[in-house]
């Protein structure tokens, strides 16, 4: 259990710096779309990039200035800095030292939660406004399986929970 925890700790901390590095992304393009920014580049036939902080390298490239391609662009690498961060909950539940908890229950929870209700809501709506084609039903599926599976982990979380009370009852 200790090599678990060990894991766990790593991929917690990495995905919650992802999920931040997302949201921050998706904030960075929005300041710099919305005010066009120092880090702001129009580019020809109504492109446009966002430069790295301080530089002229292109860190984002879009291929159409208008409010809605920034916004399905803000709002989709908004999205992904959300699933990153739920993720990271997910590991979070496995590097605590007592494995069944309700805070464990509540991170799986709001990973499957997200997985099966929000996400496919969220591409439907998305693929119906989208300026860009992308394979939203394949998406749909990859995030559906992988919320059926947190949630069989949450079932078996929630009896871990409900077997560790009953036994705390008895000593």
């Amino acid at each position: 259990m200790k090599l678990v925890r060990s894991i766990s700790s790593v991929f917690f901390y990495v995905f919650k710096l992802i999920g931040i590095g997302y949201l921050a992304t998706a904030l960075y393009t929005l300041i710099n779309c919305l005010f066009k920014g120092p880090f702001f580049e129009e580019l020809e036939k109504n492109r446009f990039a966002i430069n790295f902080p301080f530089s002229n390298r292109h860190f984002l490239l879009g291929t159409e200035y208008s409010v809605k391609y920034v916004a399905e662009m803000v709002l989709g690498i908004a999205v992904y800095g959300i699933f990153f961060l739920t993720l990271s909950g997910v590991f979070n539940a496995f590097r605590q030292k007592k494995l069944f908890t309700h805070v464990g229950i509540k991170n799986l929870r709001r990973f499957y939660i997200f997985n099966l209700l929000l996400y496919p809501v969220l591409a439907i709506v998305w693929s119906l406004v989208s300026i860009e084609d992308f394979p939203f039903v394949a998406m749909i599926v990859a995030h559906a399986i992988m919320g059926i599976f947190v949630f069989f982990i949450y079932a078996i979380f929630q009896q871990g929970v409900k077997l560790q009370n009953e036994q705390d009852l008895f000593i």
